[in-house]
């Protein structure tokens, strides 16, 4: 068994033995590499790749995104559901124009939500 196929064993257990909170942290840890990996490609006159990087992350997003509880009272999903949104036409934006200046706004963003999410959940515990 190859390396590559190793990886995606491990990566495969972990998703499905993680609880659905850790899986929104690693959805969001997923989007943060995708973004910042696709501006080094951007940076490295590599379209292909950043391509296919904003797109996992775009698909991260839409996820992300889908997994919102609407029934929660409150303005926080709906928030949410905006600043995806958001995100989202950001890396479409780049994507279509590689233009790696639209990336570190939304690895920001996405480090944030990352950061109260661990918080949150950290203190649920």
């Amino acid at each position: 068994m190859g390396y590559e196929n190793v990886k995606k064993s491990y990566l495969k257990n972990q998703v499905m033995s993680a609880s659905p909170n850790k899986l929104i942290e690693m959805l969001y840890q997923g989007a943060i590499k995708s973004v910042k990996i696709a501006g080094l490609a951007i940076e490295n006159d590599n379209p292909k790749k950043a391509h296919k990087e904003l797109v996992r992350a775009q698909d991260i997003l839409m996820e992300l995104k889908g997994s919102l509880n609407t029934e929660v009272g409150g303005d926080v999903p709906e928030n949410l559901e905006s600043l995806y949104e958001f995100m989202y036409q950001q890396l479409v934006k780049a994507n279509m124009n590689k233009d790696q200046t639209l990336l570190p706004p939304v690895v920001k963003m996405l480090t944030e939500l990352l950061d109260a999410w661990t918080q949150i959940t950290t203190e649920e515990k």
